[in-house]
């Protein structure tokens, strides 16, 4: 098993997150469970605040780039990942997928999740846009889509609008006035 690094709670300061579905299931495959999983990512950056910058919803995992104001990386998590576990539940029950349930259950407590977390704060706007481009070229380099623009689970949209294409969920797409990296750096 490999080590997982978790970036402490900061406020005033980005993180990237990587959270992996439970034995690397392809959970978001199903276009309901990622569409869900944004959605649930957006409402509770609104509800916790938290700044939204990017995101993209693997078929097995979750990249997202954000800023907790209060910088509580773990609290944010405390409450997504649970909300996600029974939200896919939900869904999973709505459409009649025993299957899916029932591998939910599979390990006693119901859970999406992977243990843990890999979170990285995020120091400088060089960085952020290291990470942003990171997120978006994932489909790529997973060989599920040829350019990121064809991949409809993340924000790449919101940064490189089109007529006939927009992300799945907004982001804060002025991350740099929440932030004052010019003094950190």
């Amino acid at each position: 098993m490999s080590k997982r690094l978790n970036s402490e709670d900061f406020p005033n300061i980005l993180h990237f997150v990587t959270l992996n579905v439970r034995d690397r299931r392809q959970a978001f495959k199903r276009p309901e469970y990622a569409k869900m999983i944004l959605e649930l990512l957006r409402f509770e950056c609104d509800r916790h605040p938290a700044c939204l910058v990017a995101y993209v919803v693997m078929p097995d995992h979750l990249h997202f780039l954000f800023g907790p104001e209060d910088g509580k990386v773990s609290s944010f998590l405390a409450r997504f990942k649970p909300n996600a576990t029974r939200n896919l539940d939900k869904l999973a029950s709505e459409y009649s997928r025993t299957k899916e349930q029932l591998w939910l259950a599979s390990k006693g407590k119901r859970e999406l999740w992977q243990d843990g977390k890999y979170s990285l704060p995020v120091y400088s706007a060089k960085w952020i846009e290291e990470k942003i481009d990171y997120i978006h070229q994932n489909p790529v380099r997973k060989k599920i889509t040829e350019s990121p623009a064809d991949y409809q689970w993340s924000s790449y949209a919101a940064y490189h609008p089109r007529a006939d294409s927009k992300p799945p969920v907004t982001v804060d797409l002025d991350w740099i006035n929440f932030f004052d990296y010019d003094k950190q750096c």
